[in-house]
C-alpha cells in the first residue's frame, strides 16, 4: 500500500504470498483472527484484525502509535507480532582487555575474575601469552604483542565504544609498559587508542609509580612514597588509573633505599634470567661477600644484596600472601561506575 507515492506496508487490496502466510500466522495466535480466509488477498476482514493487533500492542508499550498506520502491516508490526525476529540490540559494550600474571592462563586471576563479574557490561578481551617466571622479559614482550594485536582486532569497538585495561603482576607491567610507549607515546603503535582507554586496574604493578596507590580490602596499602620493583616506573600516572599495592608484596611496595635498589637488581635477574653478566653482576657481588671485600663500604653492599637475594627467595616460596590476596570488589566497583 502507498499513501502519496510512499510505500507504507502491506495493506487493504494487496495481494500475494506473503499476505496468505501473514495470515496464517494470525490466525495461529490470536482467537479474533480465527475468521481470516486462507486467501493472499488482503481484504477488510484483515484491516479489522490488524487494526485491533496493533490498538492491543500500543496500549501494552509494544508499539509506538507514531511507528504504526492502523490495519497496515509494516516491518514494526511484522515484529510486534512475531512474524519477524526482533534484530538483535546493538552491542555498545567498551572492550576490557585482560592480562593475568605470571605461571597462569588467562582464565585466572584477580583480573580475569574482575572481568567474569563486568560482562554485563564490558565485552572481555583476555590476552593469551607465555606469562612465564625467568627470564620474564621475552614473556613481556609476546603480552605487549599480543594486546596490541587483540586492540588493533577491536580497533572499531574501542574507537567508538571505549575501553578499559586491567593486569595483575607480570600482566600489570604488560600494561603498564603498553600505556607508556606504545599508547600514550605519540610514536607508539597504538597511540590511536590513547584517548579511548577510559578506565584501567591494576594488582601488585611492578611499574607502580610512588604516589600511585589505592586501598582494597585484601590487605594494608603499600606507604606512599613506596613504588615498583622495576628500574623505570610510570610516570605521570592518569587519574583514571588505579594500582592497588599492598605492603609487604615485593614487586610493588619497594622503598626508596638501598634495600629498594638491591631489589630492583633482583627483578633484573628476573626480567633477564642471568645472575652471571657484568661487573656489578650479583654473583660477584655474593663472592665479595664472601671474602673478596675490602673495606666496610663493600660488606655493606653486598651484605644489603645478600638480604635482597633472601626476600627473593621468601617471596617465591611461601611468602607471597601480600601479592595474592588481593581483592577485587574495589576494582570492579570503580569498572562498573560512570
Amino acid at each position: 500500500m502507498r499513501i502519496a507515492n510512499a510505500w507504507i506496508g502491506l495493506g487493504l487490496g494487496d495481494a500475494s504470498d506473503e499476505v496468505r502466510k501473514i495470515k496464517a500466522h494470525l490466525r495461529r495466535k490470536f482467537s479474533y483472527a480465527r475468521h481470516l480466509a486462507d486467501s493472499p488477498l488482503y481484504d477488510s476482514a484483515m484491516v479489522e484484525v490488524v487494526a485491533e493487533m496493533q490498538t492491543r500492542y500500543i496500549a501494552a508499550g509494544l508499539l509506538r502509535a507514531d511507528e504504526v498506520t492502523l490495519g497496515v502491516i509494516n516491518v514494526a508490526t511484522k515484529i510486534a507480532c512475531g512474524y519477524l525476529p526482533r534484530p538483535p540490540r546493538a552491542d555498545t559494550r567498551p572492550l576490557l582487555l585482560t592480562v593475568a600474571g605470571t605461571g597462569v592462563p588467562w582464565w585466572v586471576g584477580p583480573d580475569a575474575d574482575t572481568a567474569r563479574a563486568l560482562e554485563d557490561r564490558y565485552l572481555w578481551q583476555p590476552i593469551g601469552y607465555p606469562a612465564q617466571a625467568v627470564p620474564m622479559g621475552p614473556s613481556i614482550r609476546r603480552g605487549r604483542d599480543e594486546l596490541a594485536a587483540q586492540m588493533y582486532r577491536h580497533r572499531d569497538r574501542i574507537t567508538r565504544h571505549g575501553a578499559a585495561l586491567a593486569g595483575y603482576s607480570q600482566g600489570a607491567l604488560v600494561i603498564s609498559e603498553s600505556w607508556t610507549h606504545e599508547i600514550s607515546s605519540p610514536s607508539g603503535r597504538l597511540h590511536w587508542a590513547a584517548g579511548a582507554i577510559a578506565k584501567t586496574v591494576t594488582w601488585g604493578n611492578p611499574m607502580r609509580e610512588a604516589g600511585s596507590v589505592w586501598p582494597d580490602a585484601g590487605g594494608a596499602p603499600s606507604p606512599p612514597r613506596n613504588r615498583g620493583v622495576t628500574p623505570e616506573l610510570m610516570t605521570g600516572t592518569p587519574t583514571w588509573w588505579r594500582d592497588y599495592a599492598h605492603r609487604g608484596d615485593l614487586y610493588t611496595d619497594s622503598p626508596p633505599d638501598e634495600s629498594g635498589e638491591n631489589r630492583t637488581a633482583i627483578w633484573q635477574v628476573i626480567r633477564d634470567g642471568s645472575l652471571w653478566r657484568g661487573p656489578d653482576s650479583l654473583l660477584r657481588q655474593v663472592l665479595e661477600l664472601t671474602g673478596l671485600v675490602h673495606d666496610a663500604g663493600q660488606v655493606a653492599e653486598a651484605t644489603g644484596i645478600a638480604k635482597a637475594m633472601i626476600d627473593a627467595v621468601v617471596f617465591f616460596g611461601k611468602g607471597t600472601a601480600p601479592h595474592t590476596n588481593y581483592s577485587i570488589r574495589e576494582a570492579v566497583d570503580y569498572l562498573r561506575s560512570g
